[in-house]
């Protein structure tokens, strides 16, 4: 009796660290003292699958779950090998330890979010991603509408793209939680998620939101009324942003896009041009691109995962990461056809949001785990009939 009590008591104070993590870390990117909150749950977690033999055997018995984890970790154990045709072999240790760090966070998220507080973790996500939206507006509001950046003293993503991202994912999670629990309270979040995205100006956080909410829509049951509600609220939206100064801006960068298409493509460009020098492995997991571009600016980064997945690990690195995102959408379909059209749209938007954007995303917590990893586990999970809080 005593030992099973110990072991619900490490379960519940691993649950305990890693709602705290999640967030804290939805505030606080890249912060030593919230990542120890993931070192600790981890190692909670770990103590209790010794001693749980029910949830250790549940990731076996779960072919989506099993299958899924399978071909992550598969990914994972290519990339961290791949720094052994690099000029730092030795950073392979550090990679595998966030590999670990990567599978260890997905179980844990997997194995809540198959449970009764699957809504009270997404609440926790929302409310530190508002938090941190709510912060970024009163103190980085000039900063992020004229220079379209953050100031260093605010906690969250360096890059305005990448806490755009962020907050979709908040509104995304806001509408699932609405869905679930039917609380309008929830909704308070999303004009100040989907406000900070726009007082980015970053189009393509935005256009993925507004395309992986578009595609998923429940068209069968949609009514005449509904598309009016939709058309009118459309309507309203769009006049008070344009008429501010913020959507002046937020057009201008639109109008934009025609020229900063062909930044992103001469990147591209050169990224292929080396690619087809090491085709089939890459250069390796810490390669990074060192160029300046036609318009003076110096360019380390692909501006697109897939790309980066390309140019590190070559096109068998880009079939590792094509083979999880291909299972993983798999599982989107499926949970179409099951009614869980949001959880299909947090994927979609992750996959869009990745196009233009980003290199890699293994390593220590940060903002990639949320716009990443995050929607591959909600992905990989199912939700019970009725939620508890």
């Amino acid at each position: 009796m005593n030992f099973s009590n110990n072991a619900a008591r490490i379960q519940q104070l691993y649950v305990a660290f890693f709602f705290l993590f999640s967030f804290f870390s939805a505030i606080f990117c890249s912060y030593t003292k919230v990542n120890n909150l993931f070192h600790l749950s981890a190692m909670l977690f770990i103590i209790t699958l010794y001693f749980d033999k029910d949830l250790r055997l549940s990731f076996f018995r779960h072919d989506e779950i099993r299958r899924g984890l399978g071909i992550i970790a598969a990914m994972l154990l290519y990339f961290a090998f791949s720094n052994l045709w690099t000029n730092d072999p030795a950073n392979i240790e550090s990679t595998l330890t966030h590999s670990v760090y990567l599978l260890i966070y997905l179980a844990m998220l997997i194995t809540v979010l198959n449970g009764t507080q699957r809504n009270l973790l997404f609440a926790s996500v929302i409310l530190g991603l508002t938090i941190l939206c709510l912060y970024s507006i009163a103190f980085d509001y000039h900063d992020m509408l004229v220079n379209r950046h953050v100031s260093k003293s605010n906690p969250g993503p360096e890059n305005v793209i990448d806490l755009a991202g962020m907050a979709g994912i908040g509104v995304i999670l806001c509408l699932m939680v609405f869905r679930e629990k039917q609380s309008r309270v929830i909704l308070i979040a999303i004009p100040i998620l989907f406000g900070t995205m726009l007082l980015t100006q970053s189009r393509g956080p935005v256009l993925s939101l507004l395309i992986a909410l578009f595609v998923t829509l429940p068209y069968r049951h949609l009514r005449l009324k509904h598309i009016a509600y939709c058309l009118v609220a459309l309507i309203v939206i769009g006049a008070a942003v344009l008429s501010s100064e913020m959507g002046q801006l937020l057009l201008a960068r639109f109008e934009e896009m025609y020229v900063q298409s062909f930044l992103r493509l001469s990147i591209w460009r050169h990224t292929f041009e080396l690619v087809s020098q090491a085709p089939y492995f890459g250069y390796g997991f810490n390669y990074e691109l060192t160029f300046t571009n036609y318009s003076g600016e110096h360019i380390r980064t692909t501006h697109s995962l897939y790309w980066g997945a390309l140019l590190k690990g070559g096109l068998v690195g880009l079939g590792m990461l094509l083979a999880v995102l291909s299972y993983c959408g798999m599982l989107a379909v499926r949970r179409l056809r099951d009614g869980m059209r949001l959880e299909a749209a947090l994927f979609i938007f992750m996959l869009l949001f990745y196009t233009s954007q980003g290199m890699f995303v293994v390593g220590n917590p940060s903002e990639s785990w949320y716009l990443f990893w995050f929607p591959l586990g909600v992905i990989m999970t199912t939700r019970l009939k009725s939620h508890l809080y």
